[in-house]
């Protein structure tokens, strides 16, 4: 069984309705392979049409273990789903992430077997290309991210794959701005509730391990919040922790790599 949803400003159009039930099909065997490790993506071009976007991307997640396909089934949204309800969340908080399109769920035997999501392409460029490069990091996309950072947390919004290959920095004549992609783990509050500083300092943790980085966008993010700088030393205190679960976490798991190989 094969469930869809296509997002209402394309339900009606033909070309997108068709693509959408012949994916599952083709995906495997066409379109330009954008990253092919856990999770699948892919984009795919559209010719000669009269659309606002001329590549779609399709992102194929990993087929979930049977106690996840139980969970996905009776319990809880799958990613795709999540990742197309979120899209449309933050485009109606306006900010800036690629058009939702549809998403597909694939199930056998009632459970979940792999789910896609269609968005439109964006060409923006990951913020990594600012922070790792050899004189250090771009101070001025630095800046302009702890802004952009602001802005979602004021707007009750927790990204929580924030990394840096997970933003994307877009350069137009109009001006620059930001965008964000993998948004299938996200925390939205209703619109009128506040994030707690703590929420917000672990959430900006998150997108890099370069303590300098961390420490010159967090002391813009507390002073365009108008933030007491004191609190510059319990973000710290935060990032550290955060990174020393994270090197335990990473070495937990690559000890267990090496036992399942041997």
């Amino acid at each position: 069984m094969i469930h869809t949803k296509i997002t209402p400003e394309y339900k009606d159009c033909q070309f997108v309705n068709e693509f959408v039930r012949r994916l599952p099909i083709f995906f495997g065997n066409e379109g330009t392979l954008l990253y092919g490790k856990r999770n699948t993506i892919k984009s795919f071009f559209v010719d000669g049409l009269q659309l606002p976007f001329q590549r779609l991307v399709v992102k194929k997640f990993r087929k979930p273990n049977l106690l996840q396909r139980f969970a996905y089934s009776f319990f809880c949204d799958s990613k795709a789903m999540r990742a197309f309800n979120n899209a449309a969340e933050l485009r109606s908080r306006m900010i800036n992430t690629p058009q939702e399109i549809a998403y597909i769920e694939e199930y056998q035997n009632r459970l979940l077997k792999t789910s896609y999501v269609i968005t439109a392409f964006t060409d923006g460029q990951p913020i990594r290309d600012f922070f790792m490069i050899p004189e250090g990091f771009n101070k001025k996309v630095a800046e302009e991210f702890a802004r952009f950072v602001v802005e979602l947390h004021e707007k009750g919004i927790l990204h929580h794959d924030l990394n840096s290959t997970n933003v994307l920095y877009h350069q137009t004549e109009q001006g620059n701005y930001f965008s964000v992609i993998d948004i299938n783990r996200m925390k939205i509050k209703s619109s009128g509730s506040l994030l707690t500083s703590k929420e917000c300092f672990e959430n900006l943790t998150r997108f890099t391990g370069s303590m300098d980085l961390f420490e010159y966008v967090l002391r813009y993010y507390i002073g365009y919040r108008k933030w007491d700088r004191c609190m510059i030393n319990e973000a710290i205190r935060i990032k550290i922790e955060h990174d020393r679960r994270w090197a335990c976490r990473k070495a937990f798991f690559n000890k267990l790599k090496k036992i399942s190989h041997v």
